[in-house]
């Protein structure tokens, strides 16, 4: 009986956790955001398919670089935004970006149509700090999308 409980509560954990780290889980994240957002952790919000361990250290050093970890960050010139500093263009494409992701994970389409829409509607810096990182992880694409952060070299693990 003993084993039983425990192997039924290790598995209502289980679905718990995966609710609450999965967008698509009733809007667990918010997609916008309002107020100052800081967030300096070093931990990657986002730890999908697209996220690359040896490579958060960099990643952390580009949010850094960029914004001082601020997640409402606007440029001096005011075109870039958020903590990784992506351009009104770049911010649209991510929004396409991870809707396709979010499709491509499971989330159900209305949903994935919705968070994209909503996305694409706003700036970056606006957007909740869950999608923000998502963005940078799926922009980054392994390393091949580094190019997008001037900023990235000296930081740690940038050339790998």
């Amino acid at each position: 009986m003993k084993t039983m409980i425990t192997a039924f509560t290790a598995a209502v954990t289980t679905v718990a956790a995966a609710m609450v780290f999965t967008p698509a889980a009733a809007d667990q994240f918010p997609v916008i955001i309002k107020g100052d957002k800081y967030y300096d952790s070093p931990i990657s919000l986002y730890q999908g398919r697209w996220y690359v361990e040896r490579h958060n250290a960099t990643r952390v050093c580009i949010r850094h670089r960029e914004s001082r970890h601020q997640y409402r960050a606007v440029s001096s010139t005011g075109k870039y935004r958020g903590a990784y500093q992506f351009s009104p263009e770049l911010t649209v494409g991510a929004g396409w970006m991870i809707q396709k992701e979010l499709r491509a994970t499971g989330t159900p389409k209305k949903e994935a149509i919705r968070i994209g829409r909503l996305l694409r509607a706003h700036p970056m810096n606006q957007w909740a700090p869950y999608y923000q990182t998502m963005a940078f992880w799926l922009v980054w694409r392994k390393g091949a999308g580094k190019h997008h952060w001037p900023t990235g070299p000296g930081c740690p693990g940038y050339y790998r």
